[in-house]
């Protein structure tokens, strides 16, 4: 009755295991598939929010009396995306 109940902990021990592995590759390749769908769909973000930071700095020193702090505030945005995505980038080596 003991080897019984040992060989059984053994068998479900190895399947927990094998279990283990499968989820581990499962989340695995689940990540790797949400981040090649949503690189490069921020990256085009990124890309635009920068051509408007560029058009809102352009139009700040056309207009020098316009209010610059929503303008600062948007490209902090900017700064702070391309942050995001630069270290998301170099973390897949």
């Amino acid at each position: 009755m003991h080897r019984d109940l040992s060989n059984d902990i053994d068998r479900l021990t190895t399947q927990l295991a094998d279990l283990r592995a499968a989820l581990a590759k499962q989340a695995s390749a689940s990540a790797d598939d949400a981040s090649s769908y949503i690189m490069p769909r921020a990256r085009q973000a990124v890309r635009q929010l920068r051509h408007e930071g560029y058009q809102l700095s352009n139009t700040a020193r056309q207009n020098p009396g316009a209010t610059t702090g929503a303008i600062v505030g948007a490209l902090a945005l900017i700064a702070g995306f391309a942050f995001l995505l630069s270290k998301g980038g170099s973390d897949r080596g």
